[in-house]
C-alpha cells in the first residue's frame, strides 16, 4: 500500500481516519512547468554565448565560464517540473477526527501534523491551473500563522509558516465541510470533557 501505510503507522489507537487522497498529478506538477519560458530563454542565451566564445576564437576559458549558466539553464527549465513530479509520488494526505497529516517529499520526507485544536480558520483557494482541472487547494490556518509566501514551491503539500495546505484536491469544497465539521465536533467532545 506504500505511502498510505506509512501515514497509517503514524495513527494514535483512538483516531479514525475520516478522508485520505493523493492531489490530481497534473494539476499539482503543471505549476512546475511555469519555469519553462524563463528557463528556455536563459539557456538560449547561454548556448548562444558559448557558441559565439567558440567561434570567435576565444580562450578556453571562456567556454568554461559559460558552462555553468548552461547547467543553470537546464536546471531553471527542467528542475521544478521534475521535482514536482518526485514529489507527487511521496505526496499523501490524511484527516483523521484529531488531526490533519500530509506528507510530501521528492527526495526525504516531510511530515507534518496538525492538531485541530490549532486551526483557526479552513478555506479553500482555486487557481487558473485548478479551474483547468476541476480541483484546488485546502488551507487551514492556525494561530502562529504568520506571513503570506506565494512561492509555489512551498504551496503543493506543504506548509506557509503555520498553514497546512492540502493542494490540487478533487471537490475541496466537499472536503472544506468535512473538515471543518470534523472540527466543530472535535471542540465540542473536547468542551464536553
Amino acid at each position: 500500500m506504500g505511502v498510505l501505510s506509512k501515514l497509517d503507522n503514524l495513527l494514535n489507537e483512538e483516531e479514525i481516519v475520516l478522508w485520505r487522497g493523493k492531489p490530481v498529478k497534473k494539476a499539482f506538477i503543471l505549476p512546475g512547468l511555469a519555469s519553462i519560458p524563463f528557463g528556455f530563454i536563459f539557456l538560449g542565451f547561454s548556448i548562444f554565448w558559448m557558441w559565439g566564445a567558440v567561434s570567435a576564437g576565444a580562450p578556453g576559458f571562456f567556454t568554461v565560464f559559460g558552462l555553468p549558466f548552461v547547467l543553470i539553464g537546464f536546471g531553471l527549465t527542467f528542475g521544478p517540473s521534475l521535482w514536482q513530479l518526485m514529489r507527487f509520488r511521496n505526496t499523501e494526505y490524511m484527516i483523521t477526527n484529531k488531526r490533519i497529516i500530509t506528507q510530501t517529499g521528492a527526495i526525504g520526507l516531510d511530515t507534518r501534523f496538525v492538531d485541530f485544536e490549532k486551526i483557526q480558520e479552513v478555506y479553500v483557494k482555486i487557481g487558473i491551473i485548478d479551474r483547468l482541472f476541476g480541483t484546488g487547494s485546502l488551507y487551514a490556518m492556525t494561530a502562529g500563522f504568520s506571513g503570506f509566501l506565494s512561492s509555489p514551491g512551498y504551496r503543493y503539500g506543504g506548509f506557509y509558516g503555520s498553514r497546512p495546505s492540502l493542494a490540487a484536491l478533487k471537490d475541496p469544497y466537499k472536503l472544506q465541510k468535512l473538515l471543518q465539521g470534523a472540527i466543530e465536533e472535535s471542540k465540542n467532545s473536547r468542551n464536553q470533557s
